[in-house]
């Protein structure tokens, strides 16, 4: 997991330091903030953008840690299902059909009794939600339940899809939403990207991004950090998603800008905008430039321009 106790520490002093001479916009969580929150079972003192930044660079918590945070970050929400219906036979057959299709590479979701949980989830959400039912890619959110074998799981992934339902109902109005503030932001933050997207022929920019919201980037993020997304989007939501999406856009601008044709660009976006960011991750963690890397793509602000 990016965040553990085999990696090598990122120095607290260090992190202090590059925040004060950047003047930037977040307070530092520190290991005993993370003991704090671990006892209290409570983020009430603290500021969920400076818990989403820390999630990726703290090196004080086990993987066990980050499960658990799932559940301390669920706590800090209101959050009741509506009465249960029975679920629609057109959802049931769908679910069968993309069990299968669920983190093929992984020889775990092979498994029957493996595929048998995942599929309790999905049908089981079908019958609280049937305005929703079930929709492609909520099989991979519950896949990621089911595999790191997260606690109270059916609550956590029926809260996780009908706090963020207009993704999912029909017409999509919140994944339309969601792609419109994308390009907005693209076009704003790095211009020069947005008008080489549009020469080449991708206006559409659902084609490229909207598994990124339909399954909370986790289809394309690989295996290890997947908590990590989880717990990032526990804590910021959707929001967050788009924000991510435009620093990885910013790290990957160069690779994408070589590209000449939409299916590159798409192959690139869907398979290596994640995997690119979080090896710079690991690499800047090491090298205790984490915070100028966040700086620089855009996850954090000098104080005076907030």
């Amino acid at each position: 997991m990016l965040v553990s106790k085999n990696l090598d520490s990122e120095n607290e002093n260090t992190t202090n330091l590059q925040i004060q001479r950047h003047n930037l916009s977040f307070s530092p969580i520190q290991k005993e903030d993370w003991t704090q929150i671990m006892e209290e079972e409570s983020i009430s003192d603290f500021r969920q953008n400076d818990l989403t930044l820390a999630l990726f660079y703290t090196s004080t918590l086990t993987p066990q840690n980050h499960i658990d945070l799932i559940n301390i970050f669920s706590k800090s929400k209101e959050f009741q299902m509506p009465n249960s219906e029975e679920p629609n036979a057109y959802y049931t057959e769908l679910i069968d059909r993309d069990i299968g299709r669920t983190y093929q590479q992984i020889p775990y979701f092979k498994d029957k009794q493996n595929q048998d949980k995942i599929r309790k989830l999905l049908v089981n959400y079908a019958q609280y939600d049937p305005d929703v039912g079930y929709v492609q890619g909520m099989n991979f959110i519950a896949g990621t339940l089911v595999y790191f074998q997260v606690p109270q799981n059916q609550k956590i992934f029926n809260e996780l899809i009908y706090q963020h339902r207009y993704n999912y109902v029909t017409g999509t109005p919140g994944l339309f939403e969601n792609l419109a503030k994308l390009k907005f932001k693209l076009k704003a933050k790095i211009p020069q990207l947005f008008k080489h997207l549009q020469e080449i022929g991708l206006n559409d920019l659902g084609i490229s991004f909207s598994p990124f919201y339909l399954t909370m980037m986790l289809q394309s993020t690989p295996i290890q950090y997947q908590i990590l997304i989880l717990n990032i989007y526990q804590l910021m939501g959707q929001k967050y998603i788009t924000k991510l999406l435009i620093a990885m856009l910013k790290l990957s601008k160069k690779e994408l800008m070589k590209l000449m044709d939409v299916e590159n660009v798409n192959k690139y976006i869907r398979t290596q905008l994640l995997t690119n960011f979080f090896q710079e991750i690991e690499i800047c963690r090491k090298e205790q430039r984490l915070i100028q890397l966040f700086f620089n793509i855009g996850l954090v602000r000098r104080i005076y321009e907030i």
